[in-house]
């Protein structure tokens, strides 16, 4: 089989892997009282070393400035973030980061989970190549 056609038919199993992890997202940010781009924009930011600007995230998760900046001011309300008014710059407060730390790890763990039956790494390797 040619490389065109392990791509084509694991090109299925690949769009399934993204729809469960997608799904994983999703059911662990409900846990934590999250909407999934709130979850999402969290786990950005722990993944960064200091504040991050509104056109930085919107890049990040592909959204625009005034949807990202409606994200940021959500996640501020309830403490975990703060928000530089005038800057707009952005980042975890201590609380928020401990709240990011234990969603990345329930995240990892779901995804491990939910993705280990589906054979994703082969799925990954016949689309890549």
């Amino acid at each position: 089989m040619g490389t065109t056609e392990q791509a084509t038919t694991a090109l299925p199993a690949f769009l399934e892997s993204v729809r469960v992890a997608d799904r994983a997202l999703l059911d662990v940010a409900r846990t934590h009282r999250l909407r999934p781009m709130e979850a999402y924009l969290m786990l950005i930011l722990l993944d960064e070393d200091g504040p991050v600007s509104t056109a930085q995230i919107a890049a990040r998760i592909a959204a625009s400035s005034s949807q990202a900046k409606q994200l940021a001011l959500a996640l501020q309300l309830r403490g975990l973030i703060t928000r530089r008014d005038r800057t707009g710059l952005t980042e975890l407060t201590s609380e928020g980061r401990q709240e990011a730390n234990g969603l990345s790890v329930e995240v990892v763990e779901a995804l491990q989970q939910r993705l280990s039956p589906l054979g994703t790494v082969k799925a990954l390797e016949a689309v890549i190549a």
